[in-house]
């Protein structure tokens, strides 16, 4: 962990709750290097050679699809090659990882593979809104909605609105009476993994003027409260699933989660939870304070599962949102971290025709998931998504 970021982080906490608000953000000159652009391009470059070009699959990439940690839901081998299946929602991150360099459908030199995973999304919307395709779960329906999301933000496109308002109602009519999500839709159970997915892409869906009735963010937002570590030595952590069931934890990615879902429902300081918890009846009163220094002091322990672990990818992605909206030196200093650990582990291959072509690795769901979110990563001072826009 760089030290700046650790004395930065540990002063804040000092000075208390209320030094938590987000703070300026200053231009990205500075965060977003020739090197970074280079890796970025290559990724770019990756992505486009093995998006799927024909057939049903067309517009897609593949990867392993169905795996989960804790129980059967696995890749089936007979009817899953190798190399996985068209994933709809690496699909859609891949197409964020465009949209993140400004890079939109029909126009420029990636203008063809953005329309082609615009297309695939779009043909995987079904009546009753859930967007799913090979048997593809929440997980999936939640970043195609907030990939569509961004799409219709970026360009306005009206044929999106109608896909849209049909799945943002799938997503809200399927949380459940804890006030989350799980892999199934309408899941009388849920976790802080799935239950963030939702919250982002809902939030993005009502930034954009779709209609999201602010009951469903409230009651999610109960659900991450309800989730949080009170142990002295785990404050600030929030758990898998807040109720007792085998294999619950709480972790870098959980946390990360956790605090984005605090900060996408309105929450910006110690104070605003406080308030939350209070008007709601909640006894476990997590400190956004906390949160940050708790990601802080796990961080490396994620990072040395990097090699081959999609949980530093995944942990990332939502540490990016949180930190990014924390906003100031504290996201100055962890977003120069991060680039510098993505950078230090990208695999380049030697210039080609078109270029060189950078990727990272991830085991159990494949590198075009980790390629794709390090390049959303990287990409985050360009301020093209929506969602990284102040």
């Amino acid at each position: 962990m760089h030290l700046r970021l650790t004395a930065l982080l540990s002063l804040m906490a000092a000075l208390g709750g209320g030094a938590w608000a987000q703070e300026e953000i200053r231009p990205r000159e500075t965060l977003y290097t020739d090197r970074t652009d280079d890796a970025v391009e290559g990724a770019l470059r990756w992505l486009a050679e093995r998006q799927n070009r024909t057939g049903d699959a067309k517009g897609s990439w593949n990867a392993t699809l169905g795996f989960k940690i804790n129980d059967g839901y696995r890749p089936d081998p007979v009817h899953q090659p190798p190399g996985g299946l068209p994933h709809l929602g690496v699909t859609a991150l891949a197409g964020m990882a465009f949209l993140a360099g400004g890079h939109l459908p029909g126009e420029g030199p990636y203008g063809v593979v953005v329309k082609d995973a615009l297309d695939f999304v779009l043909s995987s919307v079904h009546e009753d809104g859930y967007i799913t395709r090979n048997g593809s779960r929440m997980y999936s329906h939640a970043f195609s909605l907030l990939f569509l999301a961004e799409m219709y933000g970026m360009t306005g496109n009206p044929i999106l609105r109608e896909r849209l308002d049909r799945a943002v109602e799938f997503t809200y009519n399927s949380q459940n009476a804890l006030g989350g999500w799980r892999y199934a839709p309408g899941a009388q159970d849920a976790d802080m993994s799935i239950t963030v997915c939702q919250v982002v892409a809902l939030r993005e869906a009502r930034n954009i003027g779709i209609k999201v009735p602010k009951i469903h963010i409230d009651k999610a937002l109960e659900y991450v409260m309800n989730s949080a570590v009170t142990r002295p030595n785990e404050r600030g952590a929030f758990l898998y699933q807040h109720k007792d069931v085998p294999f619950n934890r709480n972790s870098f990615a959980l946390t990360a989660a956790g605090l984005t879902t605090i900060y996408q429902a309105g929450l910006y300081s110690d104070a605003d939870v406080h308030r939350f918890c209070m008007q709601n009846g909640i006894t476990k009163i997590p400190k956004i304070s906390d949160c940050l220094l708790y990601l802080e002091r796990t961080y490396d322990a994620v990072l040395q599962e990097f090699d081959d672990h999609y949980f530093y990818f995944y942990g990332n992605y939502y540490a990016a949102q949180a930190m990014y909206t924390r906003g100031g030196e504290t996201w100055r200093a962890w977003y120069s971290m991060v680039r510098d650990h993505l950078l230090e582990r990208a695999y380049t291959t030697a210039g080609g025709p078109r270029g060189s072509e950078t990727s990272w690795r991830a085991r159990h769901v494949g590198d075009a998931f980790s390629t794709s979110v390090a390049a959303i990563i990287l990409q985050v001072p360009k301020h093209y998504l929506p969602i990284f826009q102040r």
